[in-house]
């Protein structure tokens, strides 16, 4: 085998183990996006960005038919997995990754506080394929993103359509989390339990100070 092909079929192998890892994640592709958006990349040896870069790859492109549906990208990623790669076969650099969070933590940020957010898409093109390409039957839409990280917000503004309302941040540890229930406040038990406990001492404090203040009060009588 040659050179370039071992090093397109050790790419594949690595992006086919991301692919899985996104798909056994808790809440599948909602569960990783939340985790993703959380990590401290700068934190990341190189060993551990590189398995994160490939996942992040590997979200916007094996979500395509649950999240947006078709896009083609002008270019890749900027990091080449394969020597000569340009469309395909790349992952994001982190900084990209970086861009791609604070990007989208900012817009959750307003989503959260105004109950709705607008991403912009500049220079989007809309191609359409007559029927026999892709379906028998009817015409399919493409969406052209002149760059992969717009793509991974494309699937990003879907996946928030429907996932949305239980997308939350916990009020106690800060956490984003996907909520089981649309009254659930807290991400776990603990905090919930940690809260009601805080709670419970300040009423305590407070029925002590009353009954100071009364004994007090008494005393001068």
């Amino acid at each position: 085998m040659s050179a370039q092909g071992k090093a397109e079929q050790e790419f594949q192998q690595e992006y086919q183990k991301a692919t899985e890892r996104i798909r056994t994640m808790p809440d599948g592709a909602v569960g990783w996006v939340l985790r993703f958006l959380q990590i401290d990349l700068e934190a990341l040896t190189p060993t551990e960005w590189t398995l994160v870069a490939f996942e992040v790859a590997a979200f916007v492109d094996e979500t395509g038919d649950r999240y947006g549906g078709m896009v083609a990208p002008e270019s890749g990623w900027s990091v080449e997995g394969v020597p000569n790669a340009k469309n395909y076969q790349t992952i994001p650099s982190r900084k990209e990754a970086q861009d791609i969070q604070a990007t989208v933590l900012e817009q959750l940020e307003l989503y959260w506080h105004e109950g709705y957010t607008a991403f912009t898409f500049p220079q989007m093109t809309l191609v359409v394929v007559s029927p026999g390409s892709f379906s028998d039957e009817t015409g399919t839409i493409f969406v052209s993103a002149k760059r992969k990280a717009k793509e991974f917000e494309y699937r990003f503004v879907h996946l928030l359509a429907q996932s949305g309302d239980y997308i939350r941040r916990c009020p106690e540890c800060a956490k984003i989390y996907l909520a089981i229930r649309r009254d659930q406040v807290y991400c776990h038990p603990r905090c919930q339990n940690r809260v009601a406990a805080r709670k419970w001492r300040e009423a305590q404090k407070t029925g002590e100070r009353k009954e100071s203040h009364r004994g007090k009060k008494s005393g001068k009588g």
